[in-house]
């Protein structure tokens, strides 16, 4: 058998090593990274309802851009995918300094010393807004830093997989995660708004990237849209048929994507347990009894039913006091113990719609002073303005408007009234049973012991059950045996730490008498959600729609005040929202016990350490004492670690960049007609990895041309593809077993996947003189495959390539 060379040997070796010019420019990646840049900013859109609308435009866009700018001008310079995203991550990190960090900064974009105390402070201002706060929630710079930062990071993965990766239509996946939050808080879902913004944004992308891909491969000549064009008209029938199917499903009534994936699933009419039984109501992760109200009030609405003032027995229930009311309720009087109503105090009108909630006891906002188009007979409590069905009656399908009048409560006015008279209010509002345990007495005394004025008690027992000791849990009072009301349940509380509202504003009430202070629990719902709708009111006013359901049952501490009335409080954490008044950070207002020679009992003085202590407490927004760890718990962690996450995920692509680079550049040569050694195994290593990442591995027994002819038959490779993949297997061929060949002629023996090993049988093979190995053939090969490969082989080839659990097999080396 002879073997016939077209060219010596030592052709190799006077081969010329020089490098090939750099790969041809692309200039279009501008263009994808600015599709990228609209798409973020469109799915942020859905954020108008969980902050206040609009609000977040400005920091963002003063984040997005900065980074992804500076991740396209590292693409320029082509200075890798690696270096690419850890730009943007750096980018990221000084556009959040620049904006939120700007006194704590070096140069204005470096963090610099204090900024590790600037964020926690602002991660805690952002935790108090999201306990004290219902959707949309106040701007501030703690809630915009977190957005930003979430945001930026979204950003930078959907610039990768659009323009780096390639894969545009993966990047979908991040900008679900934006609209996430917003279907969760609101309770119509994203929004159409925000929907159709969103996907028409993400078909743009598509088309640009797809408009960038048939640029490069026409070598930046004008090619054809078709596939652009194809691709617009699926997804605008996919969009159709999102937005219309949902109007004419049953059930899709409310939910997230876009406004219907929720079925409404209650059933009987139900209502509140005036007996504080909300455990069940709020375990239930569904919800029920669904209310809608409108109302012009500028601060949150809380809805309330009933109060209970008795706090003897082993469970606490109101007392309807039938004998004691007033019939009517289009007129109701002054409670007592309240001053009259002042005519120049807030008026406001909430019209309440109760559907499914069926209670003897009438939702109102406090305090009202008239209910109107209420069917049936009804009557007011003076004693606490509750309202009761007299006649068998009830709230379902009722439809009613409430007006209320409230003075303006602040801080200082409630921090100089004094201890309240005896005789204000009737005794039991002031009771406390025999049994009352001890731990409560000594805890109420450790607490509010160095204090004087009602609200500084007030504040100091609600900032302690606020503390970074208590925590909210519904499933705990089941586990532990003390589910329910009572005073052992209060007592069993205050050992564990750890329950619901119930017990939260039971102990506060409980805790409050024990300090001398007149108190009782409100039951009711907390604010619930806006749904965005609005109707016009009495006079012309502007009503803004919210909706609540059994989730939002609530119970809630009101404590009385000489000459201002019953004063709500809220010590829940994460629940409900906390009062301006009760809010800010706390000091006491009013002389302290050891202030014997103080004169001025609206003195805002502080004395003594453990007032600096509480204020510092309250300012970190644990609103208890001690600042402590509540701050390592925040939720820029959350961000964090998403954020750690998807760069993880990230390592197996970037090390299969970097090496698919190393392999270009050997590649690399000046003159297309001449080879390097090494050329042409890179170009072929390359191309058998890529291969085997989409599901067409490289088997121990192959030559390379059975495993050319076995993927051009799998993967269906013909035309241009086959052609390309013949030249590479050819010059790979050359370069191994030219160079290999004795002078003997003697053919050496095949090595499985590479070597020596191209000719087989007898006979006489003839290696003709290949061109040199181009990468162009490479990438037309690669794009061939990802063609023909389905949606989640594509994710898998780029994200956890095969090719990198796969050592080097023995005595094959490709570059």
């Amino acid at each position: 058998m002879t073997s016939t060379l077209s060219r010596p040997a030592t052709a190799l070796e006077a081969a010329p090593t020089v490098p090939r010019p750099s790969p041809s420019a692309d200039p279009w990646h501008w263009a994808v990274t600015g599709a990228c840049l609209l798409a973020v900013l469109a799915a942020a859109t859905s954020l108008n309802g969980v902050v206040e609308p609009w609000t977040w435009l400005a920091p963002v866009v003063g984040t997005l851009v900065p980074v992804l700018v500076a991740m396209a001008a590292t693409r320029a310079l082509r200075l890798g995918s690696m270096i690419t995203a850890l730009v943007g991550v750096l980018a990221l990190i000084g556009a959040l300094t620049a904006q939120f960090f700007p006194r704590q900064s070096i140069l204005g974009v470096v963090p610099g010393p204090g900024t590790s105390l600037e964020l926690q402070r602002l991660l805690a201002q952002a935790e108090e807004t999201v306990v004290s706060q219902v959707a949309p929630v106040l701007p501030s710079a703690g809630i915009f830093l977190i957005v930003c930062a979430a945001l930026g990071l979204i950003a930078i993965v959907v610039d990768l997989f659009s323009t780096t990766l390639r894969m545009p239509a993966a990047s979908g996946l991040a900008l679900i995660t934006v609209m996430i939050s917003p279907a969760v808080v609101k309770p119509t879902g994203v929004g159409m708004f925000a929907f159709i913004t969103t996907v028409l944004a993400f078909l743009l992308l598509l088309a640009v990237a797809q408009w960038r891909e048939n640029r490069l491969a026409s070598g930046g000549a004008r090619a054809s849209s078709g596939f652009a064009g194809r691709s617009a008209m699926i997804g605008a029938a996919a969009l159709a048929a999102a937005v219309v199917l949902p109007m004419f499903v049953p059930g899709f009534t409310s939910g997230a994507f876009p406004q219907g994936a929720r079925l409404n699933l209650w059933g009987n009419a139900t209502g509140l347990n005036p007996a504080v039984t909300l455990g069940n109501d709020l375990r239930n992760p569904t919800g029920f009894g669904r209310i809608a109200y409108s109302t012009n009030s500028d601060t949150p609405v809380y809805l309330r039913a009933v109060t209970l003032e008795d706090f003897s027995g082993r469970r606490w229930e109101p007392d309807e006091r039938r004998g004691e009311r007033e019939a009517g309720v289009e007129e109701i009087g002054v409670e007592t113990g309240a001053p009259a109503a002042d005519a120049e105090a807030e008026q406001t009108f909430t019209r309440i719609t109760t559907q499914s909630y069926a209670s003897p006891w009438l939702l109102s906002p406090y305090a009202p002073v008239g209910v109107t188009n209420l069917a049936g007979s009804w009557a007011w409590d003076p004693a606490n303005l509750s309202i009761l069905a007299t006649d068998g009656g009830s709230t379902a399908r009722q439809e009613y408007l409430v007006e209320t009048r409230s003075a303006s409560l602040t801080r200082e006015g409630l921090g100089s009234i004094g201890p309240s008279d005896s005789e204000s209010v009737p005794a039991i509002f002031t009771e406390l049973p025999d049994d009352t345990p001890e731990i409560v007495r000594t805890s109420t005394e450790e607490i509010t012991g160095d204090y004087v004025n009602p609200y500084d008690k007030a504040m100091a027992i609600q900032n302690y059950l606020r503390g970074p000791e208590f925590t909210y849990s519904v499933e705990a009072p089941v586990e532990g045996g003390y589910d329910g009301s009572g005073m052992d349940v209060m007592a069993r509380f205050l050992e564990s730490k750890s329950g619901y509202c119930v017990h939260y504003a039971g102990t506060m009430a409980v805790m409050a008498r024990a300090a001398g202070i007149p108190s009782r629990v409100a039951v009711g719902y907390t604010p619930g959600s806006p749904t965005g709708d609005s109707e016009e009111g009495p006079d012309g006013t502007e009503l803004n729609e919210f909706v609540v359901d059994s989730r939002n049952a609530h119970a809630w501490p009101e404590l009385y005040f000489e000459g201002v009335g019953w004063v709500q409080f809220e010590p829940t954490p994460s629940r409900g929202v906390v009062p301006t008044y009760a809010q800010q950070a706390f000091s006491p207002v009013g002389p302290r016990a050891d202030d014997s020679d103080a004169l001025n009992p609206g003195s805002l003085s502080r004395v003594g350490a453990e007032a600096d202590a509480s204020a510092e407490a309250s300012d970190a927004a644990a609103g208890g004492q001690g600042a402590g760890p509540q701050n390592e718990a925040s939720p820029g962690a959350g961000a964090a670690a998403l954020g750690g996450i998807a760069l993880l995920a990230l390592v197996p692509l970037l090390l299969r960049t970097a090496r698919t680079r190393s392999r270009r550049r050997t590649v690399a040569v000046a003159d297309v007609s001449a080879a390097v050694d090494g050329a042409a195994t890179a170009a072929w290593a390359e191309t058998t990895d890529i291969a085997g990442d989409y599901g067409h591995p490289l088997d121990e027994t192959d030559t390379p041309r059975t495993f050319a002819a076995r993927l051009a038959h799998e993967a269906d490779l013909a035309g241009e593809p086959a052609q390309s993949l013949a030249r590479l297997r050819n010059a790979y061929e050359h370069e191994e077993y030219a160079a290999r060949i004795p002078a003997d002629g003697a053919i050496p023996p095949v090595r499985p996947g590479g070597g020596s090993g191209a000719v087989r049988g007898g006979g006489s093979a003839t290696l003709a003189r290949p061109s040199a190995a181009r990468w162009d053939d490479v990438d037309i090969v690669t794009r061939a495959l990802r063609r023909g490969s389905p949606w989640s082989t594509r994710v898998k080839a780029r994200l956890f390539p095969q090719s990198l659990m796969n050592r080097f097999r023995s005595g094959s080396r490709r570059g």
